[in-house]
């Protein structure tokens, strides 16, 4: 009888099960997804079983939530019954597959239905972390025919992508995550260039520095949500000092986070404040959310320096591109940061050259110092 495997997802499952969660004979492992993506959570239960673990499924059917969501039965989304609390209490590994499938639909939702849909977000990290689970968010779930549409990619080239960078070995981006950390976390002021009439110069205040290679380690699981990892995921990134920016930053890179995605933004900053901004496309959701916040809004909020080879400008994890800067503004306490404004926005440049105190760190988006 020939095999059903699929050389592809099971390649994506032993790589993200082995490189990145470290899976042990066994362990209990929970695979959460929607119908889009069964084909890789499918591959998943085959390699966590020939690494001689115990998979499980957790199946949400892509039109029953959408019946609730739109139909006023948001609130059981999200409060999930004591069987699948005890699902997560009792997973060693957790694997969750983005979805819906849609994005653009999700986004239609008003505000308060999308708050009831995640209201379990809290709980379910308290109670990961107190089981000690590792877990990943895998982005290849969201390459969708409908994501694709939305942001105006080649299907085929976006999940292509997605797959490479999510094979990859942590490993191999190390050295120029610890150069880079290392120059963020000793640095007093950054200078972020590009021919693009970038000309930036933001403060670092001797926060902590993050690295995130898309794995979890005993380290990161101490962390408020260090458990569980994006996958793909490589960037370095700190809260900066929230009184320094002086300058231009021209975006070369799309934002895809917001219901809008937002391409060619410039900003210019002027004694530590965000002083003018604009966008060649999608920046009527930034400035309608921007003009309505609050104080601190236009503070400078971090900065993040992306080291992936794979990524070339994907939906949703642009800043994970190698050489790639993105700066925030606005809310930065998770990250370190004094800043509590109810805002929280950013923009990104590729292949850019940054210095660290007159040191070269990056030059046309390669690692040189640190």
């Amino acid at each position: 009888m020939p095999s059903s495997s699929d050389p592809t997802a099971d390649r994506l499952a032993r790589a993200v099960l082995t490189h990145r969660l470290h899976v042990k004979p066994k362990e209990n492992v929970t695979i959460e997804a929607y119908p889009s993506a069964m084909r890789w959570a499918t591959g998943f239960v085959r390699e966590a079983r020939r690494l001689g673990a115990r998979p499980i499924v957790l199946y949400e059917d892509e039109a029953s939530y959408w019946d609730a969501a739109e139909h006023g039965r948001a609130a059981l989304l999200g409060d999930p019954g004591s069987h699948e609390w005890a699902a997560v209490e009792n997973s060693d590994v957790y694997i969750y597959f983005w979805g819906p499938a849609d994005l653009a639909r999700r986004d239609k939702l008003s505000n308060a239905v999308r708050e009831k849909l995640t209201a379990f977000n809290p709980r379910w990290y308290e109670v990961a972390r107190k089981a000690g689970v590792r877990g990943a968010r895998m982005a290849i779930a969201r390459a969708t025919p409908e994501n694709a549409r939305r942001f105006g990619v080649n299907l085929r080239a976006w999940e292509k992508e997605l797959l490479a960078s999510s094979i990859r070995d942590p490993a191999t981006m190390a050295r120029d995550a610890e150069a880079v950390r290392r120059a963020l976390a000793r640095g007093g002021a950054v200078r972020i260039t590009h021919p693009n009439g970038t000309d930036l110069t933001l403060g670092l205040a001797r926060r902590p520095v993050t690295v995130a290679l898309g794995d979890v380690s005993p380290a990161s699981q101490k962390t408020a949500f260090g458990m569980m990892a994006n996958v793909p995921d490589a960037s370095v990134y700190t809260a900066i000092e929230e009184t320094t920016a002086d300058g231009l930053l021209v975006a070369n890179r799309a934002t895809t986070r917001s219901s809008e995605a937002l391409k060619g933004g410039r900003w210019r900053f002027k004694g530590g404040r965000l002083r003018a901004y604009g966008f060649s496309a999608g920046g009527r959701s930034f400035a309608s959310e921007y003009r309505a916040a609050g104080p601190g809004k236009d503070r400078p909020a971090f900065l993040e320096v992306g080291l992936d080879p794979d990524v070339r400008n994907g939906p949703t994890i642009e800043e994970a591109e190698r050489g790639a800067v993105t700066v925030g503004i606005g809310r930065n306490v998770g990250f370190g940061g004094k800043t509590k404004s109810d805002f929280f926005g950013y923009i990104t440049l590729g292949e850019a050259t940054v210095s660290v105190d007159g040191r070269p760190l990056l030059r046309r988006g390669r690692v040189v110092g640190g």
